[in-house]
């Protein structure tokens, strides 16, 4: 039988291949980063679920509360020195976590009213989080929640 853990591990590597390919592709960016913030999310929760975190497994944005801890784990794990923008992927994490539809703010699922009194469109809209998943701290997240993703063994039992 399996586990809520494994499911949550599973659909986020399903979520994982789908923000590789819209990564690859010429569609907004706002469906990539939704595939991202759904991906991290999935693997945020197989954590939560592993580990019987009751106050998180009913909520979004759990990534900024989880995320940076298991890649400092894996971090240690692999021998990895934590580097010295830990702080920047921290901050990455939480604007990861705002992806999260909120009906006032941009997000990348719904169109929100813009400060100009405008209605804004997540496909037309220039999230600055996409630029920054290029820099150091943004690939080293990546790097980290990909291989995390790979090897959910790391901090889950297989159901």
């Amino acid at each position: 039988m399996t586990t809520w853990s494994a499911a949550f591990a599973a659909q986020a590597a399903s979520d994982l291949k789908a923000y590789d390919l819209l990564a690859r592709s010429a569609l907004p960016v706002s469906h990539r980063l939704h595939y991202l913030q759904m991906w991290l999310e999935k693997l945020c929760k197989a954590h939560v679920y592993e580990n019987n975190i009751e106050a998180l497994k009913f909520r979004h944005n759990v990534i900024a509360a989880i995320l940076p801890r298991l890649i400092d784990e894996y971090w240690r794990r692999i021998r990895f020195p934590p580097p010295s923008n830990a702080g920047q992927i921290r901050t990455l994490c939480l604007e990861i976590d705002l992806l999260h539809p909120r009906v006032d703010q941009p997000n990348v699922e719904y169109p929100w009213p813009g400060s100009s009194g405008a209605v804004e469109i997540p496909a037309q809209w220039r999230f600055p989080l996409a630029r920054r998943l290029y820099s150091n701290p943004g690939r080293l997240l990546l790097k980290a929640a990909v291989q995390l993703t790979q090897e959910p063994a790391v901090f889950i039992r297989r159901g």
